[in-house]
């Protein structure tokens, strides 16, 4: 009677651990050296290393997201990329998690901030389509 309780927890830890090594491994493979380097407080001598830590990422969305500006008519998947909702975020994408990166994103553009009156129009327009979307009728 104990051994299906000891395989059970057996197996849940087993599982569990597969679950987070897998997402600890999706989240390793964007990174590239140069992050690697800052995340464990390694000074590489390359004009790199002069940036901000804030530029390192810009690696990353080079690779990831074409250099061509915003479509004409705004799609779910380019709302998205405008909120900064990717990976695991799409799988438990809510209303408080889509309101509270509005907000950072406003808080960062909003133009009496100095910011872009486009990007704050984009945000906007963003997370409109993103509050009609059928990612919150799953």
């Amino acid at each position: 009677m104990v051994v299906p309780i000891i395989l059970g927890i057996g197996v849940s830890v087993a599982v569990l651990t597969a679950k987070s090594t897998l997402a600890a491994y999706r989240k390793y493979i964007h990174l590239t050296p140069s992050m690697i380097a800052y995340l464990n407080n390694i000074k590489i001598d390359s004009p790199s290393t002069s940036l901000k830590s804030e530029n390192l990422h810009l690696d990353y969305l080079k690779r990831h997201y074409r250099a061509s500006g915003f479509e004409e008519k705004m799609t779910e998947r380019e709302a998205l990329l405008v909120m900064g909702i990717e990976g695991d975020d799409i799988n438990h994408l809510n209303k408080d998690i889509l309101k509270n990166r509005y907000r950072k994103l406003m808080v960062m553009n909003h133009p009496d901030r100095n910011g872009s009156q486009y990007l704050t129009q984009k945000i906007n327009q963003a997370k409109d389509i993103l509050d009609k979307s059928y990612l919150f009728r799953k």
